[in-house]
């Protein structure tokens, strides 16, 4: 009677894994897509806003801007895939998730997060940081692709990225090494907040090549770098701690739209 229980038991687990195994595997297919669409739109943006010199050094490495594009669809569905297919399985093992569920309270708090990190970064950019500025970036045209690339590349592949993949990491790492408790409803607070910090600071790096290549470093645009590409990141991987992905990644989105739609036109 014991050995049946144990062969049901190790049968239903056996079960379990098998239908989280199916269901990560969708979940991976979806967002693969969205990658596939938002590198398409970053492509085509990037090719909106080439100089005709970057356009040139294009064509002579590529052949055709149209393969820019592809190959940038194509960079964005790799980062969405590998990013799901690793940062799901992490994220189940430190008590991180992705949370799907409407949550009015999430909602709002998402919200406000996002509105706050607008007004944060478009205010910084208007009143400290304008006079280190090129006229590109302090005179604002509204664009619709660009807005595109904000809220499906940046709400969603970034977040799979930074949140679920980088962040899952660091949370895993930390508790294995510091944390007493090898139960993972108990682990500490502050591995969570190191994690949020640190993946928050390394996707601030991250801009720091594109930022030299569109309008130079010095001091106070490394400063204006990580602290502005950084400070969203802070409110994000508290949603995604506390809420679920989900939310961290309407909270992104939503931060480009106050900035775009909202505050950019009206400031500058």
């Amino acid at each position: 009677m014991k050995e049946n229980n144990i062969s049901k038991l190790n049968s239903d687990a056996t079960g379990m894994q098998q239908i989280s195994k199916n269901k990560d595997l969708k979940i991976t297919l979806v967002f693969t897509l969205v990658g596939l669409i938002a590198g398409f739109f970053t492509g085509l943006y990037q090719a909106s806003i080439a100089t005709e010199e970057l356009k040139q050094q294009i064509l002579s490495q590529l052949g055709s801007m149209e393969l820019m594009m592809v190959i940038a669809a194509a960079q964005g569905a790799v980062y969405a895939c590998l990013s799901s297919f690793i940062g799901l399985k992490l994220a189940r093992k430190v008590n991180l998730k992705l949370n799907f569920k409407f949550d009015k309270n999430a909602m709002i708090l998402a919200t406000i997060i996002g509105m706050v990190t607008a007004i944060i970064i478009t205010g910084s950019d208007k009143f400290i940081f304008a006079e280190y500025l090129p006229p590109q970036v302090t005179s604002y045209v509204f664009s619709p692709t660009y807005l595109m690339v904000g809220i499906i590349y940046g709400g969603i592949v970034e977040e799979l990225l930074l949140r679920l993949l980088v962040m899952s990491v660091l949370v895993l790492v930390l508790w294995k090494l510091f944390a007493k408790s090898k139960d993972k409803q108990a682990i500490p607070n502050w591995i969570y907040i190191t994690a949020i910090v640190v993946a928050s600071t390394l996707f601030a790096a991250g801009h720091l090549p594109i930022t030299e290549q569109t309008i130079g470093l010095s001091v106070p645009i490394i400063i204006r770098c990580f602290a502005l590409n950084g400070i969203g990141g802070i409110g994000f991987g508290y949603l995604y701690w506390k809420k679920g992905l989900a939310y961290s990644m309407f909270s992104h989105a939503a931060t480009h739209v106050f900035m775009q739609v909202i505050l950019m036109p009206i400031l500058f």
